[in-house]
């Protein structure tokens, strides 16, 4: 007993100075991450450094020489450190669900200075997603220096808690975030840790730094029965709109991927696009929180909401389909709060009540669930920063409602897209997951009678029973499979030779088959053991059923005790 009590203790104080120092740090980085951000956006708002005339229209060009800049730092950035894709939440998501493949530290942290470069410059980016899977490699990070029992997953979801808390000044959502859409699931063991974590940034970040809340909410109380009606019609409309987002950002990278158009070439024209949009409509540039904050406050009437809605869809989808790295939760809630307002401006011309900020709010945390697959996450901010519980209602019943329209018609989250695309279902769970990354070629049986092109049924039969199995497999002289013979095929052989008798297209497996495939494979298989193969039916071995299944369950149980801590 006095043993555990210590040892409980000592677990205490690791998750303590774990978390608490990832929270620092993460704190502090996405505080001097917002605060770059703020400063060029200022920057280039408050400053003219080309100005030319057309037929007498002076014309500013500032947007387009700070997304240019932007461009060349990101070109450079990916010649130096040889970077071939941006890495972002659902890097973070999938290393969370897998512990075969370590996450890229470099590319973690030179992804998000891209992000800090697309968004200062301009770029039609978000800067949370980006901060996300900083934190997430922060987190990893420590767990290269710190010799603990608690698994990779936690340190990840330590810095992503963090991240969200920090960002949004709220602790909570980030505790569910980290769960909810990275970790997904719930483990004891991780909850202390990560809840130090995102306690710890939120704390830091309102003891040392200024302006905790992104945006100014008033938070009236609004009358739940004629919001909540409005918001379930206008569900619908939410939903479209986040779906469009999601495949907009989609066939952007597709058309990027298919053009045959270099990583420079797309940079370019993204930060050319992007900035001439910018000189006419500059309340699309960079993140956009001031416009946000208009929004909110009733500012733009229905026909520049529906000009900013449909350009900043289209703009975020050409600056990260195209190499502008950059968040896509910062968009979504910049779209949300259009569509929302739109609602409310119609609303209002049917004769209902005024309820822009409201409306706003909500629609806001619809799209930003619905694209990034946190639900309960999008409440729980709408809860932290308005600090009020008609809100969180009226966020709850727009959420659920949207996210099951879009779950009907896009059937995922953009992040589980994004990974769906790249080959990884979550929908497999860690133990699935796992199960693809472990291959039969450390399975590789030699238990297995083999026999040459000119063995004979009888000499089958005689090492059959000399090995007490009741199948072999036939080789050629170059180590080729050349088919498989069962006992009652020798038997029938007798003395002729056995190759005139075996089954020459039976059920194979390869060396770099995964566990997941093999288990799929021989779900309807019926015999002893089944032969393993390399390139060119080279024969390696054999498992049988029995190892398979045993191979398995060891992955599965490694990933249990790992969930378990």
């Amino acid at each position: 007993m006095q043993s555990q009590v210590k040892d409980t203790g000592a677990e205490l104080v690791v998750d303590f100075v774990i978390g608490g120092l990832v929270g620092v740090i993460v704190a502090t980085a996405s505080k001097a991450f917002v605060s770059g951000v703020s400063f060029f956006t200022a920057l280039r708002e408050n400053q003219t450094l080309i100005e030319i005339a057309i037929f007498g229209t002076r014309i500013e060009l500032t947007s387009l020489v700070f997304l240019w800049s932007a461009a060349g730092l990101l070109i450079l950035m990916r010649r130096i450190f040889k970077i071939t894709r941006w890495h972002g939440p659902a890097d973070s998501i999938y290393h969370a669900h897998q512990s075969k493949e370590p996450l890229d530290e470099k590319h973690g942290l030179v992804s998000t200075l891209a992000a800090f470069t697309s968004a200062a410059g301009g770029g039609s980016v978000g800067q949370y997603g980006p901060l996300v899977h900083f934190g997430a490699t922060i987190g990893v990070i420590f767990k290269r220096f710190f010799k603990s029992r608690l698994s990779n997953e936690i340190y990840l979801g330590c810095g992503v808690a963090a991240a969200i808390s920090a960002g949004f000044g709220a602790p909570i959502a980030g505790i569910v975030f980290a769960h909810e859409a990275v970790l997904r699931h719930l483990s004891v063991r991780a909850m202390a840790p990560i809840s130090i974590a995102s306690v710890t940034a939120a704390a830091f970040s309102q003891a040392f730094f200024k302006n905790t809340t992104p945006y100014a909410i008033s938070a009236q109380s609004p009358d739940l029965a004629v919001l909540i009606p409005i918001l379930i019609i206008a569900a619908p409309v939410v939903a479209v709109t986040a779906i469009t987002f999601m495949q907009g950002l989609r066939y952007s990278a597709r058309f990027a991927r298919e053009s045959g158009w270099s990583a420079e070439r797309l940079i370019i024209t993204a930060a050319t696009v992007c900035g001439a949009v910018g000189i006419w409509v500059p309340e699309i540039l960079g993140v956009g929180l001031g416009t946000v904050n208009e929004m909110l406050g009733g500012q733009y009437q229905i026909p520049m909401l529906l000009l900013l809605l449909v350009l900043k869809i289209s703009m975020t989808a050409i600056c990260i389909g195209f190499g502008l790295f950059g968040g896509v939760f910062s968009p979504a809630l910049f779209i949300g709060v259009a569509v929302g307002g739109l609602v409310a401006q119609i609303s209002v011309a049917a004769g209902g009540p005024s309820l822009t900020e409201a409306i706003s709010i909500a629609a806001m945390a619809s799209v930003a669930a619905t694209v990034i697959g946190a639900p309960i996450t999008a409440i729980l901010i709408v809860l932290e920063l308005t600090q009020s519980y008609a809100y969180a209602v009226a966020a709850l019943m727009a959420v659920m409602t949207s996210m099951l329209l879009t779950h009907r018609l896009f059937g995922h989250s953009f992040f589980d897209r994004q990974l769906i695309d790249r080959g990884v279902d979550l929908a497999l769970g860690r133990e699935g997951i796992a199960l693809t990354q472990h291959t039969l070629e450390d399975h590789i049986g030699d238990d297995c009678v083999v026999l040459t092109g000119s063995s004979t049924g009888q000499e089958a039969l005689t090492e059959m029973r000399t090995r007490e199995q009741t199948e072999a497999y036939v080789i050629s002289d170059l180590g080729k499979l050349m088919g498989k013979l069962s006992i009652h095929q020798a038997i029938e052989a007798g003395d002729q030779l056995a190759e005139q008798h075996c089954d020459e297209d039976p059920l194979i497996l390869r060396s770099d088959d995964s566990l997941q495939h093999a288990m799929y494979v021989v779900s309807d298989f019926v015999g002893e053991s089944i032969p393993i193969v390399g390139e060119d039916r080279e024969f390696l071995g054999a498992i049988t059923e029995g190892d398979l299944f045993t191979a398995v369950i060891e992955v599965q149980s490694k990933v249990r005790n790992e969930e378990r801590g």
